[in-house]
């Protein structure tokens, strides 16, 4: 489950063909917990900031950002989470210590239909550990077709190497790039239960930006839980006129956090569509990467409080449309759209589209409706108005319509046809952007026609 890309060299190309058995996946797996065992970390030990990700994998001036970060702080050490051709582009791209996990604990590396015999410590490490279990029901729901026991494996493999990790480096701090899927999950549990600082780290919600905080991500950040005291963040009237200018740059040139395809959505693609009638756009989230699954207290307190998943939202939305005579488009997470792409296409009088530029396909719609997509913040940027059903770095801000309960969404949903993006929405977007660009938002460093964020 990695793009292949075309510079892959043979040897590089059999390691993803390696996994003829149960033994392989053990070999790679503990071969990746005797490389630690070997590395020497004298030189960084009790000094470094632990960096963790596959940023190499989608780098996108990942790289640049890291070293000018390292440049600063002198204390950066990598664990790439990349295999294969990605770790030769580490070595070339990063310019302080590293180390690339084994081919099997790679970002998104799994293997299909291969059943795993568990032991009796894999099972009382699952019991044990609830962030471990968590993390066995998220690769299980994720990845489809795991034979059995490989998630557990799997998990408790992955909990020895981060365990061997920390206990050679003993970094000062870990920061993770995204804290919601199975390896960091565990990754984050090991460090709280070891009272090591953890940060986090992404691309920013303001495209151009990246974000490195402290006590979570999405509505686990402290932008989304004090909101109302973020909101009051001073800003002056030049920083907003500042602020505006940001986002006409990003209106007008498309720019976004993704590379968006040139296709954009036409009237051929939709089979449900009926002229005359207001249309509604609802984006779905990667519910594996974004703290909804497994769906617990903890979800409904920081991300969704009223739905489980995308699914069950769309589900939802479906019977309103269906009711009141709205068009419902649905454009699922690029990268979940093809694992659950038959239980999207059953719902009927939904339109599914994947491969359209999401610019354009925003500006064709009356209302863009999401539980957690940062394509809230890419439908502001475009003036059209948005109803959030979970709780972002947009919460309480003001610049959106809100529904944070299943009785509310209804009307809701009925006020911003009728209302659209208003004024106040719009000057609340430019000021809380404002804030995030002087506050919370890095400069990703990326060549444009300038530059905004925070320095390094």
């Amino acid at each position: 489950m990695i793009d292949v890309i075309m510079d892959i060299t043979e040897a590089e190309q059999q390691e993803y063909l390696a996994y003829k058995s149960p033994q392989d996946f053990f070999c790679n797996l503990e071969s990746g917990i005797r490389e630690i065992e070997r590395y020497s970390f004298e030189d960084y030990k009790r000094k470094a900031v632990l960096v963790c990700g596959g940023m190499i994998g989608f780098d996108k001036g990942l790289s640049e950002f890291l070293n000018s970060w390292n440049c600063k702080e002198k204390n950066l050490f990598l664990l790439s989470e990349v295999t294969a051709q990605y770790r030769r582009y580490t070595k070339e791209r990063i310019k302080f210590p590293f180390i690339c996990t084994p081919h099997l604990l790679a970002k998104e590396i799994f293997l299909i239909g291969m059943p795993i015999q568990v032991t009796e410590d894999m099972i009382k490490l699952s019991k044990e550990k609830a962030y471990v279990k968590e993390a066995i029901l998220n690769m299980e729901g994720k990845y489809r077709g795991l034979g059995e026991g490989y998630a557990m494996a799997w998990s408790y493999y992955a909990y020895q190497y981060i365990i061997k990790l920390l206990e050679k480096l003993q970094p000062q701090k870990v920061v993770l790039w995204n804290e919601f899927y199975a390896f960091h999950h565990i990754f984050q549990g090991i460090c709280i239960e070891r009272q090591i600082p953890v940060e986090y780290i992404e691309f920013g919600c303001i495209p151009g930006t990246i974000c490195i905080e402290a006590g979570g991500q999405q509505g686990e950040s402290l932008v989304s839980v004090q909101y109302n005291d973020f909101q009051e963040k001073e800003v002056t009237s030049k920083e907003i006129a500042e602020a505006k200018k940001v986002l006409r740059y990003l209106k007008k040139t498309g720019m976004n956090r993704n590379p968006q395809p040139e296709i954009k959505l036409t009237k051929n693609m939709l089979i449900s569509w009926k002229s005359g009638r207001k249309t509604i756009l609802y984006l779905g989230q990667n519910d594996y990467e974004s703290g909804m699954y497994p769906y617990s207290c903890k979800t409904e307190k920081f991300h969704s409080p009223v739905f489980q998943s995308t699914l069950e939202g769309l589900e939802y939305l479906n019977l309103l449309a269906v009711e009141q005579g709205w068009n419902l488009i649905f454009k699922p997470h690029p990268i979940i759209a093809s694992l659950e792409y038959e239980e999207y296409n059953a719902i009927q009088d939904v339109d599914v589209v994947t491969e359209v530029n999401l610019n354009a396909l925003i500006d064709e719609v009356d209302l863009v409706i999401t539980i957690l997509s940062q394509g809230a913040y890419v439908s502001l940027i475009r003036k059209k108005p948005v109803l959030m059903l979970g709780y972002t770095q947009l919460r309480g801000k003001q610049c959106t319509y809100e529904a944070f309960h299943k009785s509310e969404i209804k009307e809701k949903i009925q006020e911003a046809l009728q209302y659209g993006y208003t004024r106040r929405q719009k000057r609340m977007f430019q000021k809380h952007t404002a804030q995030l660009l002087k506050y919370y938002l890095y400069d990703d460093g990326t060549p444009r026609d300038f530059q905004w964020g925070k320095s390094l």
